[in-house]
């Protein structure tokens, strides 16, 4: 599926100018949207959990309106992390199997994170129904556990910031001497 987007976004598409313009990368994009339904989903299954143990409906229906917003940013965030995965695996200094095991476990969390999505909406639309609710709080705590194993899967994954690949993995930890060493 290599190839299958660009690998940027021109910010300015009909710009006829010799400036050069900014662009977006995909990696960039996902950088900055897949923390939305990782953080919504873990604070909304926290905040139902706690409601569910104080009984307080206000704060499940707060926990039930997080899970809904994070159902609906994983799309967004697995669409630009589809997109991104053939840019960066197309890097010579990422191995491609990372980028794969991050792929295969990010679509199983956002399938997860669709699902429980799915019936945050419909707690929503059933009010008075705190069985349902509560159902949804049971899913969303693996829900959360494969989104989090997701994210830390895609935390292995090196990004530049438009530097060569022998100045990023120079500042990889990994390869730096420790301070002690001798040369």
């Amino acid at each position: 599926m290599a190839g299958a987007y660009p690998s940027t976004l021109s910010t300015n598409p009909g710009s006829a100018s010799n400036e050069q313009e900014p662009e977006l990368s995909w990696d960039y994009l996902h950088l900055v949207t897949h923390p939305f339904p990782i953080v919504l989903a873990t604070i909304g299954m926290g905040a139902g959990l706690l409601g569910w143990m104080l009984d307080r409906e206000g704060l499940e229906r707060y926990g039930i309106i997080s899970l809904l917003i994070a159902g609906a940013l994983a799309i967004p965030s697995y669409g630009t992390g589809l997109a991104a995965a053939d840019v960066v695996a197309e890097r010579t200094f990422i191995q491609p199997s990372i980028v794969q095991t991050h792929r295969t476990w990010a679509t199983f969390a956002a399938f997860a994170l669709l699902t429980c999505g799915v019936f945050a909406l419909f707690s929503l639309l059933q009010p008075n129904d705190r069985r349902l609710r509560r159902f949804v709080f049971v899913i969303a705590v693996p829900t959360v556990m494969l989104t989090a194993f997701a994210a830390f899967r895609g935390g292995k994954i090196e990004h530049d910031a438009g530097a060569d690949a022998e100045s990023v993995s120079s500042m990889s930890l990994a390869k730096r001497p420790h301070a002690g060493a001798r040369p």
